[in-house]
């Protein structure tokens, strides 16, 4: 049952969010070709004024480029949210609700739609700076850094830089796929608790958890000696035996990053556990 809820709501999100991104992907194509083209023209004897035009107007276009990928993860990331709201707590979720599925099921059906679809957002991002970055001239050095970060994964460069990148990794990932999803879908059910305005209570929700969460981890990590990023080191002068304090910024990678994981791990969790419980006990669809 949860393959066919899956389908129904990647078909029903899908087709606006296919249009968008391949509008990204072709105005890609088309800044390729105009840059090549301009590249073509730029080592031909051209006037100083066609130059100076084809320099403005790839400014524009690397300034309007940057505003349309974030546009897209902005639009995409909303459709989605909005979509989810109106197919569980909206006058489409009566519908939604007397479909013979646990709630477990209808929440994780909403889940794996949003993840999957954000993953194809950042592979599509991914693909459009692809398209206009790489070059002959600039594939050598792209290579180079590829290497460089493969070879720290596989632990060339000492366990500790290898457990370092590794953890990192899994941190964007536990954050984007899991903390952040779990957050939205948990936001949208403590909306639907709010009398009136559930949208403005799902958003309200949202930010106000994530700031409280945000300044409870921050006083952790600076109450915490071994998880603070500022260290206090004492020295003492012998020749003066003057004691002096200096403060330095040396970062505690490790730690940090582990806590991190962690911290998202478990609000992800309850957040998950949280909008379980809502909608199998306090749901309200008035």
């Amino acid at each position: 049952m949860l393959r066919k809820l899956f389908k129904y709501d990647w078909k029903s999100v899908s087709p606006l969010l296919f249009i968008l991104h391949g509008i990204l992907l072709l105005y890609t194509i088309l800044g390729r070709i105009a840059i090549s083209i301009g590249s073509a023209q730029s080592n031909t004897q051209t006037a100083s004024s066609a130059s100076e035009f084809s320099g403005i107007a790839g400014a524009l276009y690397v300034l309007g480029f940057i505003f349309f990928i974030i546009a897209i993860i902005i639009a995409t990331y909303l459709y989605l949210a909005v979509h989810m709201q109106k197919n569980l707590f909206s006058d489409e979720g009566y519908l939604t609700h007397t479909l013979p599925v646990s709630p477990v099921k209808l929440l994780w059906s909403k889940i794996l739609v949003f993840n999957a679809w954000i993953l194809l957002d950042i592979l599509c991002v991914v693909i459009s700076i692809a398209i206009l970055v790489i070059y002959p001239d600039t594939l050598t050095w792209i290579l180079e850094d590829f290497q460089f970060l493969l070879h720290i994964f596989l632990g060339s460069a000492g366990f500790q830089n290898q457990l370092s990148i590794i953890l990192t990794v899994l941190n964007v990932i536990v954050l984007y796929l899991g903390y952040y999803t779990m957050l939205l879908f948990f936001a949208l059910c403590l909306g639907n608790l709010f009398k009136n305005h559930k949208v403005l209570g799902s958003v309200l929700s949202f930010f106000g958890v994530n700031i409280i969460l945000s300044i409870i981890k921050t006083i952790i990590l600076f109450l915490v000696p071994a998880l603070n990023p500022f260290t206090i080191s004492f020295s003492s002068d012998m020749a003066t035996q003057e004691m002096v304090t200096s403060s330095d910024l040396s970062f505690s990678g490790l730690p940090i990053i582990g806590f991190s994981l962690l911290w998202d791990l478990i609000f992800a969790v309850l957040f998950f556990l949280g909008s379980r419980y809502i909608i199998s006990k306090r749901l309200n669809l008035q």
